[in-house]
């Protein structure tokens, strides 16, 4: 298998691109279903970090797999890249596709996309920089299930125009908390999901809290509103 590396790992600081992701309501699943059946299910979520870190580019002369960077701890996954234009392209895509499997499989990931300076060791577990506290935070921030764009990606002096006019990113209001930071992009996930709006209903059937329910109720207006295969058949 042909396959481009489009990340590294060194204790040297680095540029990259941060995706960082969240399983909300991991606590409640873990209190409520028991620890074995919530490792079944968080191998499976493991599994799919894997595939959707690694993306088939088919050309005349073959087919190449891109593989961005990718880590696991907890309830947390975390994806990066080199600072290209081939490497973001292959980020922003692996995390429409990871938002989208793992809702498929009735995990609801929220997530943040970021941008800077920081430090990328998985054989010395060291995640070091700004770029990553800036994914995190816009991850907390956020009011749904999906991945809204830190400023530091716009902002990126060559790329942060095209990264917005890609194809797995939309320009929509993302729903945030009081006080947080607007975001005015997003990871157009629900393309890549084969049953979003039935799996989000499911999960929120499961969700006591109103406060949220409000979440899954903002998530069904995206895809509703924005994905036409869904707005079709509603």
């Amino acid at each position: 298998m042909n396959t481009v590396f489009d990340h590294q790992d060194s204790l040297d600081p680095q540029q990259a691109f941060i995706a960082f992701f969240d399983v909300l309501g991991f606590q409640e699943r873990l209190r409520h279903s028991g620890l074995s059946e919530v490792l079944a299910a968080y191998r499976n979520l493991a599994q799919t970090k894997i595939r959707s870190g690694t993306l088939p580019v088919f050309s005349r002369a073959g087919v190449t797999h891109h593989q961005v960077g990718s880590t696991i701890f907890s309830d947390c996954i975390i994806f990066w890249c080199n600072d290209d234009w081939e490497a973001v392209q292959s980020l922003v895509s692996a995390s429409a596709h990871m938002i989208a499997a793992a809702i498929d499989m009735g995990w609801p990931l929220r997530g943040g996309l970021a941008y800077g300076e920081c430090v990328l060791d998985r054989d010395t577990r060291t995640f070091i920089g700004q770029p990553i506290i800036d994914a995190y935070n816009t991850e907390k921030s956020q009011r749904w299930i999906g991945a809204g764009l830190h400023k530091s990606v716009h902002d990126h002096s060559t790329l942060g125009e095209r990264i917005g006019r890609l194809e797995d990113v939309i320009e929509y209001d993302v729903p945030t908390k009081k006080g947080q930071p607007v975001l005015g992009h997003a990871v157009h996930w629900c393309p890549y999901s084969s049953h979003a709006r039935t799996s989000i209903d499911e999960m929120k059937r499961n969700i006591e809290d109103r406060k949220a329910k409000r979440y899954y109720d903002l998530t069904l207006a995206y895809i509703m509103g924005r994905c036409k295969e869904y707005h079709a058949s509603g």
